[in-house]
């Protein structure tokens, strides 16, 4: 037991430096991180990491057992990585792009790692201004969430918009969403390496992927369905 707890706790080094590298420089990591052996199961294990604390950043939102979100949310994170995974896969090699598809699902096991931590800080960005400029809003958004009638709640434009809380989140929201549009296209790049293509090809693989993701969207749309279910 205290050895199994001594290599858990010697991940926690790697992955933070992991983390750092990724955000950093997605191309440079996934670059020196394709070749090294057991890269498939340390894609893995950074993916579930990540999860793990997004989880945690979000799991006041929550109201089911805590339990059973963590377990059906890290299904469909996997299941979302794959999928996607794949798609992309297919819209390089639609250009002519010669990677594996292995390869592919690996970076994007990693990449879904970071879209899921940016997702949250995005999440508790956004709903923590709205608590802080709009309590009773917040309080019914998190009700709202819970019984499932945020779509009917989203509809309240003009109610939304008079709201100082929410002005301030979408602000906060459309500073991290530009960061995160910079990093996606910085990142598309590894895989246009990895399919040893010229940047011309990027887009369109880019359009294709597009293209593809309506299936994959909605297939994972009846995936997440029968989760919450």
């Amino acid at each position: 037991m205290n050895e199994l707890l001594e290599k858990g706790l010697a991940l926690f080094p790697e992955y933070f430096r992991d983390l750092i590298a990724l955000t950093t420089g997605p191309k440079r990591f996934v670059a020196a991180r394709l070749p090294e052996k057991r890269v498939f199961e340390k894609a893995f294990i950074f993916l579930g990491m990540s999860y793990g604390f997004g989880f945690i950043l979000k799991a006041s939102l929550f109201q089911q057992n805590l339990w059973l979100a963590l377990a059906t949310g890290a299904a469909f994170t996997l299941v979302q990585a794959v999928s996607y995974g794949t798609a992309i896969w297919l819209a390089w090699r639609a250009v002519g792009g010669i990677g594996t598809l292995t390869g592919t699902i690996v970076i994007t096991l990693y990449y879904t790692a970071i879209v899921d931590f940016i997702s949250g800080f995005m999440v508790v960005g956004m709903l923590g201004a709205v608590r802080l400029g709009d309590p009773a809003l917040y309080e019914e958004m998190l009700a709202a969430t819970g019984n499932g009638t945020i779509a009917q709640l989203a509809t309240q434009t003009e109610r939304l918009a008079a709201s100082a809380g929410v002005r301030l989140g979408l602000l906060i929201l459309l500073v991290l969403t530009i960061v995160f549009a910079i990093w996606i296209v910085a990142g598309w790049g590894a895989y246009r390496l990895q399919h040893r293509l010229t940047p011309a090809r990027s887009i369109p693989a880019f359009l294709l992927f597009i293209v593809f993701c309506v299936p994959v969207s909605a297939m994972l749309f009846i995936v997440a369905t029968a989760l919450s279910r």
